[in-house]
């Protein structure tokens, strides 16, 4: 590995490892305290960390919640098995390997988040964006590898259904209590793409 590689490495690693303090520190103040009595400087001061630094990591507060280390990862998986498998095995394959790894090392982490992000209104609303986005990348990705001309319809209604499924299951996760594994209710609402949803006609 080159020095510049291995710069860039280091500092990657910096980064996250600071965004990661800061989310904690933040964390822990949005759950002894009201979400919205906290402050961007607040959350600054206990992290030790200037405000302007908190806004370049994250540009908002309720990014600050939304922002998972992970994404990057799973993301890149799912867009190079894309490229050489069908849609709904390429999602399982990204999927899987968050189960396999973050989702059950973090999963505690995992549930923090998901409380704040179905007990804050302005954090539901911005991750309703963020689901809207990451379709739309997801109908972008697959347009230019399958060969299909931008906002065809049924490759916008597969990357929807896709999000879909997944902000489905979280929401079932959320509202059964955590009373199972994230990764067991992602399995079932891949599994539920795979084979049509059982529920009578």
């Amino acid at each position: 590995m080159s020095e510049g590689a291995h710069t860039v490495g280091l500092r990657e690693r910096k980064r996250l490892s600071a965004m990661r303090r800061i989310q904690e520190v933040a964390f822990g103040l949005f759950e002894r305290e009201r979400y919205d009595a906290v402050t961007i400087e607040r959350i600054s001061t206990e992290a030790e960390v200037s405000p302007s630094s908190v806004y370049r990591y994250f540009g908002t507060k309720e990014q600050i919640v939304l922002w998972d280390e992970y994404d990057p990862v799973w993301i890149e998986q799912l867009f190079e098995e894309i490229k050489t498998q069908p849609p709904l095995i390429a999602l399982r394959h990204a999927a899987e390997a968050l189960i396999v790894g973050p989702l059950t090392t973090d999963e505690e982490y995992v549930r923090r988040r998901t409380k704040l992000v179905m007990e804050e209104p302005a954090v539901e609303a911005a991750s309703a964006l963020a689901f809207y986005e990451a379709a739309e990348l997801i109908g972008n990705t697959l347009s230019e590898a399958l060969g299909y001309e931008h906002g065809d319809l049924d490759i916008q209604l597969l990357s929807h259904a896709l999000v879909g499924a997944v902000t489905g299951a979280i929401h079932h996760w959320y509202e059964s209590g955590f009373t199972t594994t994230l990764a067991f209710v992602l399995q079932r609402a891949l599994d539920a793409l795979d084979r049509g949803f059982s529920i009578p006609e």
